[in-house]
């Protein structure tokens, strides 16, 4: 496959700290927020990467994987407008919310990010690139777990992990290279996709 790295605006970096503790730099176009969220006390990056997943759809049908998701319906019909999903970081002293909602179109690329304290003020509000986002959140998971490994990182963290069929289509997405995740018909009732393909994206650096 043709992968290439590009330079993005947004950087997110994951550095496992130690007891419970996973440290998080995001830098959206030069604006730094970080945060240490403990798994003593809920999730972690790997819940990031589930909220930016069900931001989007694949083969006609929507990703339903992550559990705080609120469709906005256009009114007096069924048809999803936009979809917001919300994560909640705690650090074993503060809370912080990331909420993100994207418009449910394939043509439509900004995701607002609203990022809250536990009092719900908000303290940050960005309109960012969706394919920057996901390039960034592809490129921080792939990082970290080339320098820790899966159970590694998992270890390390207590235990924080990446659902790895949602970082595959995060990666591709970034890269606009869909051809590790094409379905291939095997019979009338199952299809197949190429493993080779999907370990190559997933070793690729960006």
């Amino acid at each position: 496959m043709e992968l290439k790295k590009r330079d993005c605006g947004i950087k997110i970096k994951l550095e496992p700290i130690g007891c419970n503790f996973l440290g998080i730099i995001f830098n959206f176009y030069g604006n730094e927020i970080s945060f240490n969220p403990s798994s003593a006390v809920g999730g972690q990056f790997g819940d990031f990467l589930s909220a930016l997943y069900t931001l989007y759809y694949e083969n006609g049908e929507g990703h339903d994987d992550w559990k705080q998701r609120e469709d906005h319906i256009e009114d007096g019909s069924n048809y999803i407008r936009a979809v917001s999903t919300t994560v909640d970081w705690d650090n074993e002293g503060e809370i912080m919310t990331i909420k993100m909602t994207k418009d449910y179109d394939e043509n439509a690329h900004d995701i607002n990010l609203k990022i809250t304290t536990d009092y719900g003020e908000t303290f940050k509000e960005f309109t960012v690139n969706d394919k920057d986002l996901c390039y960034a959140a592809a490129k921080a998971c792939t990082e970290v777990l080339k320098e820790y490994g899966i159970y590694g990182y998992k270890y390390s963290t207590e235990y924080d992990s990446f659902n790895l069929n949602q970082l595959l289509f995060i990666k591709a997405y970034a890269l606009d290279c869909y051809r590790a995740r094409a379905l291939i018909k095997v019979d009338e009732l199952t299809e197949k996709t190429d493993f080779d393909k999907e370990v190559e994206l997933l070793l690729f650096d960006m």
